[in-house]
């Protein structure tokens, strides 16, 4: 079980050119692309995929919480749990699914991913009470015949640590970000998988 707390937006279309190269020059590096298959819910709360042999499952533990980090950079924070599990064989659902309720979701992520001690560099020192991880991410997403981006930055590791390593390693990441991101565009992939397919 792992704890994370995240703010995340989706945005229409391909992410802009400086955006990619802004979180390039961050030491954000990319990630293999994939396929995974999310189960479509009705609640935001509830994310269920498939992911490389393993059922992954994240549950939203607070409603999503206003937060800020720069004039131009505002959004919700979201804290989940997460779970996964192996699966015993293999899975065709990506070729057959007779019910209808899972949908394949294409990405391709540029991602940084920071150590507490690397968080602590950035930020300039520890963080109260204990610093966790952190990571930055950009990612091109399609699901249905539609596209988006998605920007997520998020802190994992003990519940004590999330918040404060999200605020600072925040304030500090995204204080260049070239786009400006909206409360009205931060919510999680369930939502957005929601919208695109119904």
């Amino acid at each position: 079980m792992d704890h994370t707390l995240e703010v995340r937006w989706f945005y229409p279309g391909t992410p802009p050119s400086a955006l990619v190269d802004w979180i390039t020059d961050l030491g954000a590096t990319q990630e293999s692309v994939r396929t995974d298959l999310y189960l479509v819910s009705d609640d935001p709360a509830m994310n269920v995929k498939l992911r490389e042999g393993k059922v992954q499952t994240k549950h939203r533990l607070n409603r999503p919480v206003p937060c800020q980090f720069s004039p131009s950079v505002g959004g919700h924070r979201e804290r989940w749990v997460k779970w996964s599990f192996g699966l015993n064989g293999s899975h065709d659902l990506l070729d057959e699914d007779p019910t209808g309720l899972w949908v394949p979701v294409h990405k391709d992520r540029l991602q940084l991913s920071l150590e507490p001690d690397e968080v602590e560099d950035i930020v300039g020192g520890a963080i109260d009470p204990e610093t966790t991880e952190a990571a930055v991410e950009l990612t091109t997403v399609s699901a249905d015949g539609s596209s988006a981006w998605s920007l997520c930055i998020e802190s994992e590791g003990r519940p004590a640590g999330l918040s404060g390593t999200l605020d600072r390693a925040g304030d500090v990441l995204l204080q260049d970000c070239p786009h400006p991101l909206d409360d009205e565009h931060s919510f999680g992939y369930a939502r957005w998988i929601r919208a695109e397919v119904s």
